[in-house]
């Protein structure tokens, strides 16, 4: 047997209850009861009970879509539209429909029109539930898909702008991560890479530093930590050559490959003045401009520390520098390495407090987003408790066993992002 849902009312009491529904409703539609959507809308238009349709139209907010929306029949629609799903599901408002095919459509989804779920609908209701609930442009984003249904929101294309948005937050960015792997914006996770991939190019490697890594040893230079490195290289499988402007040194061919024996190591250079010239400004400037290398490996500081030139603003000197090769090459890779250890305990000690500060200066511009990364060669060299005598050819400068302590760790900074 079938059931009524409503009562017919007593004259006087529904003139009562029209008197108050003006009064409340006709201020506010925020009001409970009082539809304040948008799905609602067509609903409404359709229903019988011209005034209460008009309430319907709010049924697009859920509970707006419930109550005297309902009630007002087309307004029924809107409840169902309401794509707050509960209320639409509610009944008093879609069930209310004489809104007929209006009371479908809130069925339909209770999220209103496209409403494929009832609760993206109670989200933020509205026309869109389905694009907010499936988040799905916005699925692009992966992690933010879901918050597209939390968007949810207002309904249809905007839910769905919604889900597109959290979408593209969502792209797994690295983070800012200083491992030079990948770089600091959000690229949906692509790994960053500073050498070209076109197949057969070699990533351009600029050594930058003084006389260690000219490759200097007591009887002149010899390619330094640049012939372990591209012997490293070699055996890995990946593609490097070396550019710079200083003179050429080094074995014409390592392994039975032709070496290239450009670098920009300048002996007796400091960080920015004294010694025997500076490596910031000019030098540095000209041979970047010239060179456009694909990855900086910078080494600088030693000369510095010996000489005892103003050591206390050695490493804001160093993080000046720094930030001219990031600005000079943008989108190259900076490898900032500790010096290595001098064989003297009292000048050592110095070195040890210069290259404590370097860590924070690579940090700080890694977060900025600057292609940098932090490598400790004085821990590669101290890993040697007699690294005085086994990796040292003299005071300051390795052995050619201690120019391959470089190579290697150079080579392990760098390996990841090389062709």
């Amino acid at each position: 047997m079938g059931r009524r849902l409503y009562p017919p009312l007593d004259r006087g009491l529904a003139s009562s209850a029209l008197l108050v529904w003006f009064t409340v409703c006709g201020l506010s539609l925020t009001a409970p009861g009082c539809g304040s959507g948008e799905g609602g809308g067509p609903g409404g238009s359709g229903g019988q009970s011209g005034a209460a349709g008009t309430a319907g139209r709010g049924g697009t907010t859920g509970s707006a879509g419930s109550g005297v929306g309902g009630a007002a029949g087309s307004g029924g629609t809107a409840g169902a539209t309401g794509a707050a799903g509960t209320t639409g599901n509610a009944g008093t408002s879609g069930t209310a429909g004489a809104g007929g095919a209006a009371g479908t459509t809130g069925a339909a989804g209770g999220a209103g029109t496209g409403g494929a779920s009832g609760a993206a609908g109670s989200a933020g209701g509205g026309r869109g539930g389905s694009a907010g609930s499936t988040g799905g442009a916005g699925g692009a984003g992966g992690r933010g898909g879901a918050a597209g249904s939390a968007a949810g929101g207002r309904g249809g294309a905007s839910g769905g702008s919604a889900g597109s948005t959290a979408g593209a937050g969502g792209n797994a960015p690295d983070g800012g991560s200083p491992d030079g792997a990948r770089d600091g914006g959000g690229d949906g996770g692509t790994a960053y890479m500073p050498c070209p991939t076109t197949a057969g190019t070699a990533c351009a490697v600029m050594p930058l530093g003084d006389s260690i890594t000219e490759g200097y040893i007591p009887s002149g230079a010899n390619g330094g930590y640049r012939v372990e490195l591209f012997r490293q290289a070699g055996l890995g499988g990946k593609n490097i050559t070396f550019v710079g402007t200083a003179p050429q040194n080094g074995p014409t061919t390592v392994d039975g490959k032709t070496f290239p024996r450009k670098h920009e190591g300048h002996g007796g250079y400091t960080i920015a003045g004294g010694g025997q010239g500076a490596l910031a400004g000019t030098v540095t400037d000209s041979a970047i401009a010239s060179q456009h290398p694909h990855i900086v490996l910078l080494m600088i500081g030693t000369n510095d520390i010996n000489g005892n030139i103003t050591i206390s603003s050695a490493p804001t000197r160093l993080g000046q520098l720094i930030d001219e090769i990031t600005t000079d090459a943008p989108t190259a890779l900076v490898v900032v390495a500790s010096i290595i250890p001098i064989a003297n305990s009292g000048t050592n000690a110095r070195v040890q407090t210069y290259n404590a500060a370097i860590p924070a200066l690579v940090s700080t511009r890694a977060a900025a987003g600057k292609h940098v990364l932090y490598l400790d060669n004085y821990a590669a060299f101290a890993a040697n408790p007699n690294y005085a005598t086994a990796l040292m050819a003299d005071s300051l400068h390795p052995n050619e066993a201690g120019y391959a302590v470089l190579g290697r760790a150079f080579y392990g900074a760098i390996s990841a992002v090389l062709p």
